[in-house]
């Protein structure tokens, strides 16, 4: 460990603000260029929180000094420690105090915090974290989550922070140039805590320095000695599938496999490799991948683990993609060699691997699926995914959402492609204009920051993130490494990469829809929304739900409200905003009237977001003999009225049902419907309000990406 004054010295160096101060030893005077009043910490290398211990004192005299010494060296021994000497700095001025930290992690790289609180910061948590190196806008991004960041803007007359201060510290520590690049691998954690930050300055006051072993991270997955980029078209449009691992007698995975292949209308050729059947599910095999006559675009692999390198070696020069289904490897302790074995045996061969570990490849274009009765309808929503098993969840709740993908890929242990190729190369792809993700590990993740830093495309990217706990990700001494869990580190990841963090499945669906459905070049209008239908306090959980999401419902100006009001609607309605209209009003002109309000709304304001959402139960009920399909000439009102804007408000659509099987079955009719006219469908207000939050995230990034990539 750093004694505080080597730390600090080093904290100069780069050109981080410290207190003028010298290291003495116990009753050896100070020079008189050190001016008071002055502050006295003991040294001591068993000594780890010195506060705590009463290993400081503020506000000292130089005549001062012996005395301080003295009864700081009893009371350290009372706790078990022995004051070695000391270390004597010039007093900051009061200010705020904020602790700036660093935690270094396997995969992960240098982890940064910054909080409030100084000492009781454990207490109050009020903390934000990045991965360095951290820009100085990402720098603010994390300033702006804090929760205390009112009271450095100075909150009820207090004093203003000097933040571009703040920032400048930060930048010198975590920077593309800071301190911690240059720092060598056995300093493992850093706190400064407290930074002082007054109106004029930033200064680290305290400096801590852990150095510990230097944790063996490996080769990264996914490196190649060759360093090109990967063409995954075979992947997704394969013309040649070789399946090892099916019976001849014993139906099983593999088996499934080109029963869903079949049935899904692949066309190309499958090739079953098996060493004494003559055939398999009616096709002739090959012996073995040595003999396969033409090059093979995917291998899907369901081999017992001790087998699969050896089959796999026999590829060499002919296998494009291997997935491997296949577990035993690397998740369990005793398959990590068979993994490295593996890892090796495909790069010698010249094949990519996907998994080991994982449950298959489903791209729409190519036919090509993991789950029987696939959804196989081509879209542009690419999934990457740790876990197989979700992948089937993916597909089966996306498909019912409303979404049409263009890949799901399964890759398990990711012990050579990885999330973060993937991701790449669906950057690269025209064919994707969305990318999904599900995650556990956090390197991984960081793998995904980097591309997405370096990245000059830029798409709609949704993370849902797997063991978002609160557990630390290691036993740290810091402050910052024992606040650094994985629940804080997601959002972090989350935020610096421009991705849009989701809590559950159905909410990854949501927004992937939403995504995927609605036209994000166009430039975004802010954060408003405007809430239109029937039901008012449905529109006031609307508003309520749109709030929690970072959205405001503010009131129509008064020349929007006049003119609704003088469209001759029956009594009953609410037009300021939420637009309140009972089952009466919608039934004006058969449900063309939606159509005429829509209109004066667009014409007269700008939202973000205009959310429609219908009783179809209520309306169907009470108007469907006497007005026809007015749902549904409402659903075609709002794209008309859409269309003929000038506006670039995002138009969605909340269908809610009373629960009857005749209102569900009605409501799958129009929500195709209003989809096939591009305008996302949800069943409640909390999966809308979430849309809206994902559209208003990615639609600003995307935006931006179109000027950049256009030179405005």
């Amino acid at each position: 460990m750093f004694t505080e004054a080597e730390g600090k010295s080093l904290l100069s160096a780069f050109g981080i603000d410290t207190p003028r101060g010298i290291e003495i030893a116990v009753g050896q005077m100070i020079s008189d260029d050190i001016r008071e009043p002055l502050v006295v910490k003991a040294i001591s290398s068993t000594l780890v929180h010195k506060s705590d211990a009463g290993g400081v004192r503020v506000g000292v005299r130089r005549d001062e000094i012996d005395e301080v010494a003295a009864r700081m060296g009893e009371q350290l021994a009372a706790a078990g420690h022995r004051l070695d000497g000391l270390l004597v700095e010039e007093m900051v001025p009061s200010g705020h105090e904020v602790i700036v930290g660093a935690v270094r992690a396997p995969g992960l790289g240098w982890t940064v915090m910054v909080g409030l609180g100084g000492v009781l910061v454990e207490v109050f948590e009020d903390v934000a974290f990045g991965l360095a190196p951290l820009a100085n806008e990402q720098i603010l991004d994390m300033l702006h989550e804090l929760r205390g960041m009112k009271v450095l803007d100075g909150a009820r007359g207090g004093e203003k922070a000097d933040i571009p201060a703040l920032v400048t510290l930060i930048s010198r520590l975590a920077g593309p140039n800071g301190l911690l690049q240059s720092l060598p691998d056995d300093v493992i954690e850093i706190d400064l805590n407290p930074v002082i930050v007054s109106g004029t300055r930033a200064v680290a006051v305290d400096a801590r320095f852990v150095v510990g072993p230097v944790e063996d991270t490996g080769s990264a997955p996914g490196d190649r000695d060759d360093g090109r980029a990967t063409d995954f078209t075979p992947l997704f449009h394969p013309r040649r599938i070789a399946v090892l691992g099916a019976s001849g007698q014993r139906p099983n995975l593999a088996n499934r496999f080109i029963r869903n292949i079949l049935s899904g209308g692949f066309d190309g050729t499958i090739v079953p490799i098996h060493p004494t059947a003559d055939s398999i599910e009616g096709l002739p095999t090959v012996r073995s991948l040595a003999e396969v006559d033409q090059p093979i675009d995917y291998a899907f692999v369901a081999l017992p683990a001790t087998r699969v390198s050896e089959a796999l070696s026999r590829g060499a020069g002919r296998v494009r993609f291997a997935q491997v289904i296949s577990s035993g490897f690397s998740e369990v302790e005793e398959g990590k060699d068979l993994e490295e074995t593996l890892v090796q045996t495909v790069r010698d061969a010249g094949i990519r691997l996907i998994g080991p570990n994982c449950l298959g490849t489903h791209a729409s274009a190519g036919r090509l699926s993991f789950v029987p009765e696939a959804p196989l309808t081509p879209g542009t929503t690419a999934v990457v995914s740790q876990s197989g098993g979700l992948s089937v969840d993916i597909l089966r709740i996306g498909s019912l959402r409303g979404i049409d993908f263009h890949s799901v890929v399964s890759i398990g242990n990711g012990a050579d492609v990885t999330a973060a190729e993937l991701v790449e190369s669906a950057l690269r792809n025209d064919e994707v204009r969305v990318i999904g993700l599900y995650l556990e590990s956090l390197a991984a993740a960081r793998e995904v920051l980097d591309v997405l830093t370096r990245a000059e495309m830029r798409k709609p990217v949704v993370l849902l993130a797997g063991g978002r706990t609160s557990e630390g990700s290691r036993a740290a001494t810091s402050h910052t490494g024992a606040l650094a869990g994985n629940h804080r580190l997601w959002p972090a990841i989350a935020r610096q990469a421009g991705m849009t963090l989701v809590d559950s499945l159905e909410d990854f669906a949501t927004a992937l829809h939403a995504l995927s459905t609605l036209d994000l070049t166009v430039k975004p209008n802010g954060r408003d929304a405007v809430l239109f239908g029937n039901g008012g306090g449905a529109s006031v959980l609307g508003a309520d739900a749109l709030e929690r999401q970072g959205l405001a419902t503010p009131p129509l100006a008064d020349s929007v409200v006049e003119e609704l009001d003088g469209l001759g609607l029956p009594p009953g309605n609410g037009l300021r905003n939420p637009i309140d209209v009972p089952a009466g009003t919608l039934a004006v002109k058969n449900g063309a009237i939606a159509k005429d309000v829509l209109a004066v709304v667009l014409a007269g304001s700008e939202p973000a977001v205009l959310i429609s959402h219908l009783n179809v139960g209520i309306i169907q009920r009470n108007l469907g003999e006497t007005h026809g399909d007015v749902t549904g000439t409402v659903i075609d009102s709002i794209a008309g009225a859409r269309d003929e804007a000038t506006s670039n408000t995002h138009q969605l659509l909340v269908l809610k049902t009373d629960g009857s099987a005749d209102t569900e079955a009605l409501i799958t009719t129009y929500a195709h419907r209003a989809r096939t006219r591009g305008i996302p469908v949800f069943p409640a207000f909390e999966d809308a309000a979430l849309a809206a939050r994902a559209v208003l995230e990615q639609g600003q990034r995307t935006y931006q990406a179109s000027r950049d990539a256009d030179g405005r």
